[in-house]
């Protein structure tokens, strides 16, 4: 039974389609897996590598019988003190997935790749630029949009407003990766870029409209201030997602940081509602058929249900703790100034 969504609706059928391993970490992102996943395969990824820790709802459940189906590769993260996201990359390095694979792309079950170019794939994308060595894809803030519960709707289905295409005057974006898995001149995995070999020799590294990388990008850049190409690609970045399950991800911490908080001043950051967006609400056709076809395992169905039960009432939890009742009355504090202003 592998790889059944792929083969159904043709992707692994060409030959000449580039092998594009994504790579990822999760804790308790059980309501969000089939989504996610169905979305990256729908892109045409060969293989998906997914590091779990310390999870309290069915996301290893849901992984583990993914896994069975050959749609995923499911390990289990010893985490170091750099923290479990880095601890997993540096893990996957050893995966047959991501030594084998011909372009690799490193991305959060928050963050959904929108490709604008061809027929909306990994291919499509790669093909667009004969030649290059890396493409760094940009960040597109989506904010909460006023949403209140956890239900089992597609993330881009529900959070359809963003920040604007345009950047303001001296504002960066982040950006993670699409790198070719060439070890003369990337020597392994980074959260939001490959890290470089010392000894490369010319790197065409460039962003979605084309715009090349100068050295010193190449050596450290982690956002960009212009070279945005959302009309060719775009990541767009679903940090808060609802209410409740922001409160979920704020009593379960960051996944960069051992002991990361995430305040106040978090929500505000991400919670972008400037204009609408729905470029990925049309093109969410394949990934919605693909997620059917993964919940025709009884397994997966099962514990997809009972993930998205988990996350509701944790989020319902969550809403007494002391912090996010701080955090509540903060935000209620906020809007009220705003309407008055």
């Amino acid at each position: 039974m592998r790889h059944i969504a792929v083969a159904f609706f043709g992707f692994g059928g060409d030959t000449a389609a580039p092998k594009v391993t994504v790579v990822t970490t999760m804790k308790d992102e059980g309501a969000y897996i089939l989504d996610w996943v169905a979305h990256y395969r729908a892109l045409g990824a060969t293989d998906i590598v997914v590091f779990t820790n310390d999870c309290s709802d069915q996301t290893d459940m849901i992984l583990r019988n993914l896994n069975r189906m050959g749609e995923v590769h499911h390990r289990f993260n010893r985490v170091m003190r750099r923290g479990p996201h880095k601890s997993a990359l540096m893990w996957g390095e050893h995966e047959a997935a991501v030594r084998e694979a011909d372009w690799i792309f490193v991305a959060d079950v928050d963050e959904y790749l929108q490709i604008n170019v061809g027929d909306g794939t990994f291919k499509a994308l790669i093909d667009a630029f004969p030649g290059v060595d890396a493409i760094s894809l940009v960040w597109r803030i989506f904010g909460n949009n006023g949403v209140e519960g956890i239900e089992d709707t597609p993330v881009p289905l529900q959070f359809t407003r963003a920040q604007p295409f345009e950047g303001r005057e001296g504002e960066h974006r982040f950006f993670k990766t699409l790198f070719k898995n060439d070890r003369t001149k990337f020597n392994r995995m980074g959260v939001h870029r490959p890290f470089v070999q010392q000894d490369a020799g010319p790197i065409n590294w460039i962003t979605p409209d084309g715009t090349r990388f100068d050295d010193r990008q190449i050596k450290g850049a982690l956002h960009v201030n212009t070279g945005y190409g959302y009309d060719v690609a775009q990541l767009n970045h679903y940090a808060l997602r609802s209410m409740g399950a922001f409160l979920n991800k704020q009593r379960r911490g960051r996944a960069n940081h051992q002991n990361g908080k995430i305040e106040f001043s978090y929500w505000n950051k991400f919670d972008r509602n400037d204009v609408e967006d729905l470029g990925l609400v049309h093109r969410f056709d394949k990934a919605l058929a693909i997620k059917e076809l993964l919940l025709r395992d009884e397994a997966v169905a099962r514990q997809h249900a009972k993930a998205i039960d988990w996350a509701q009432r944790m989020a319902i939890k969550a809403r007494r703790q002391p912090m996010a009742k701080k955090f509540l009355a903060r935000l209620a504090e906020r809007i009220e100034l705003d309407q008055a202003a």
